[in-house]
């Protein structure tokens, strides 16, 4: 996946990577999610996404590469300080296997947006989600 160029006088707040394949911290959850994950990387199919806050500005990537090698489709959006209605995380437990599974999502005037995030804990998710209001407000 390419990398967005930054503009001058613009540094990298953070960068999360998109786990479109659902793998949280579930045991379960990651099983089912690995499994897909090699079901479809045998028919040749990769999605990478990212979301990147830099000091001014978020952005949002994401391509699918197609029969191991053709990229079919990309998108770079860029989201603006003012459609953007509502950041915050979520932590949600399944029954029997009590590990937390943490997603970052934003709302904004025409999608939703929730993004998993593996190995996340309470205190990181806080802090990415100060970081991504600093930028945005």
């Amino acid at each position: 996946m390419k990398d967005v160029t930054l503009l001058p006088g613009e540094e990298k707040v953070f960068e999360l990577e998109a786990d479109f394949w659902n793998r949280g911290n579930n045991p379960v959850q990651r099983a089912f999610g690995n499994i897909a994950r090699i079901i479809a990387k045998i028919f040749g199919k990769k999605i990478h996404g990212k979301l990147i806050i830099t000091n001014l500005r978020a952005l949002e990537l994401k391509e699918t590469i197609n029969w191991y090698c053709i990229p079919t489709s990309r998108e770079v959006k860029l989201l603006t300080k003012t459609s953007i209605k509502e950041v915050g995380y979520e932590m949600q437990k399944v029954c029997l296997v009590f590990c937390p599974t943490y997603s970052l999502y934003y709302e904004s005037h025409t999608q939703s947006t929730s993004i998993a995030v593996q190995n996340g804990s309470d205190e990181q998710l806080m802090d990415l989600l100060t970081k991504f209001y600093n930028v945005i407000k």
